[in-house]
């Protein structure tokens, strides 16, 4: 728990039962809002706090075959056990800056967890994420992803979290904050400084393993997530 929030239950909890009922609904929604954003902003692997908190209790993803699935077109993340064990992954690989590389089958939402994780460390943490992928019309689909999580949240975050820009390829926040993807090539990335790399489907990219030595000069952490396929992210994913 940060000292934040339990600077400010700790205030809650010296409080008497009037006091508590003499706060104006405003004050009350303030100190609620206030504790939430707090917990969204924790570094932690867990449902109650941290990015995972934020993806399944307070925003959503958009599923387009939501009828012919017989679900509803927006839905929060599920609450999946693996999630956690992958969003800590995600938190160790910003402090051991070795590259991490993800198999992936298609079903385990593991792009959009990855997205997700970079959205909340963008919106809360001034980090610029650049996810590269095969070409211009998968790049716009994950940022597409990043999209929803913005406009789904719950209105008092996006208040207290508003972007400075929206493009086909970028979200930007004010006040620091980025995400951006591009499309495969070693060239491209050679332009950006990002805090994070990720890149989708990395044993499909040609020139994949090429893009990523180009990576790691700016020092950025990197995440590397692919479905299986001989070469060298399979490699990379046996040592």
């Amino acid at each position: 728990m940060s000292a934040a929030i339990a600077e400010l239950e700790s205030r809650l909890a010296r409080m008497t039962r009037e006091e508590l009922l003499s706060l104006t609904p405003d004050e009350a929604a303030t100190i609620d809002y206030t504790l939430k954003d707090a917990r969204c902003a924790e570094s932690v692997a867990s449902f109650t706090s941290g990015a995972l908190y934020w993806l399944t209790e307070l925003t959503a993803t958009e599923n387009p075959q939501y009828e012919a699935q017989g679900v509803p077109f927006k839905a929060p993340f599920p609450r999946k056990s693996y999630f956690v064990p992958l969003f800590d992954a995600f938190l160790k690989n910003m402090t051991t800056r070795r590259p991490l590389f993800i198999p992936k089958s298609r079903t385990m939402m593991t792009s959009w967890a990855a997205m997700g994780f970079a959205v909340a460390r963008a919106q809360w943490h001034k980090e610029e994420t650049i996810v590269q992928t095969a070409n211009e019309d998968k790049a716009s689909h994950l940022i597409d992803y990043c999209r929803q999580l913005w406009d789904n949240q719950d209105e008092f975050l996006k208040q207290r979290h508003p972007l400075r820009r929206r493009s086909t390829f970028t979200l930007a926040w004010e006040g620091g904050g980025e995400m951006s993807a591009i499309p495969s090539g070693p060239d491209k990335i050679r332009a950006f400084h990002p805090s994070r790399y990720i890149q989708d489907e990395a044993a499909f990219l040609p020139d994949g393993e090429e893009c990523l030595n180009a990576v790691f000069p700016t020092g950025a952490h990197v995440i590397c997530i692919s479905t299986a396929r001989a070469g060298w992210f399979a490699d990379e994913c046996s040592l």
